[in-house]
């Protein structure tokens, strides 16, 4: 239990200090796009490439990261589907209420989690690599190309989609680790350090966003969306990890780390993708409040009910 509270307790000061960053002003008007766009185009590119490339390959075809694709792709699309059959929501909005429901924060809450309650920051390696090769890319294509005019047609939209920064270093990084090279210190260096700057970025611009505005004070359209896509993460992503789990012939001390992952709240990069795309910002960066908030007591009901 102290290893959930501890994990949440950096992620909340980092969240705190970019709120007091932006109620006193120190980044000036600008503070908050800069961050993003820093993080957007320098520092997530740079920590996907790092990640990969230092990266067993066989870690990425492990059982935990197939449970976490298996997990989040389908909770992904079931309320993809969900909400397109059963609601009026459309583009933009249908992609961010999927994917804020099923982008693990595995990252800034991740290597905190594996590290205080699994005992081991490598149990958090097989959601981040996934989510960094193959889900990320994935949303951001789908993103760029509904934001794109339709004339573009599918092969305007995959060129254009070539010059974006993390598809580019995930493409990069999984050849590169797939071939067996090992690049040496010095070259991995400045990609490292910038790498090292993403967490902090997404927090501190996920609190500067919160500054001045007020979740769910106002119903701005986006409520019901966000309850949906908040039970949607802490409560069914978990189950669907348990199940999924259960049926690769986990147990014991395995299932439950691949529960725990999943129990994760929605990553601050969803909130960044949805500010960069200029999508439904408020329903990203309120379900980011809410499961992060929620994830508490999920973690701790996962843990009493399966903590080995």
């Amino acid at each position: 239990m102290s290893g959930v509270l501890a994990g949440f307790f950096i992620v909340w000061t980092l969240i705190a200090i970019g709120w007091i960053a932006g109620r006193t002003g120190i980044l000036g008007p600008q503070g908050r796009y800069v961050l993003n766009r820093a993080t957007f185009f320098l520092a997530s590119p740079a920590l996907v490439l790092v990640g990969l490339l230092g990266s067993d390959p066989r870690e990425v075809f492990s059982v935990p990261m197939a449970v976490a694709g298996i997990s989040g792709l389908l909770m992904g699309v079931l309320l993809w589907v969900g909400l397109r059959l059963f609601t009026k929501r459309r583009g933009t909005e249908l992609t961010i209420a999927a994917i804020s429901g099923s982008v693990v924060n595995g990252a800034n809450m991740g290597f905190p989690i594996a590290a205080y309650v699994l005992g081991d920051i490598s149990h958090a390696l097989p959601v981040i690599l996934f989510q960094q090769a193959v889900y990320t890319p994935l949303y951001l294509f789908v993103l760029h190309a509904q934001t794109q005019e339709s004339r573009l047609g599918l092969a305007g939209v995959a060129r254009s989609i070539g010059a974006n920064p993390t598809i580019i270093a995930a493409a990069v990084g999984g050849v590169v680790a797939g071939a067996g090279v090992r690049l040496p210190e010095v070259v991995l260096e400045p990609f490292s350090s910038l790498g090292d700057m993403a967490i902090p970025a997404m927090l501190l611009a996920y609190g500067l966003s919160l500054h001045g505005s007020r979740p769910l004070a106002k119903d701005d359209g986006y409520r019901g969306l966000i309850a949906i896509s908040s039970i949607a993460k802490i409560v069914l992503m978990p189950l669907l990890a348990l199940g999924i789990g259960l049926l690769f012939g986990l147990s014991g001390h395995g299932l439950y780390e691949v529960v725990v992952m999943a129990a994760l709240p929605t990553a601050q990069n969803v909130y960044v993708a949805a500010a960069r795309y200029q999508a439904a910002e408020n329903l990203a960066r309120d379900t980011v409040l809410i499961t992060t908030i929620g994830t508490v007591l999920a973690l701790l009901a996962v843990s009493a009910l399966l903590g080995v």
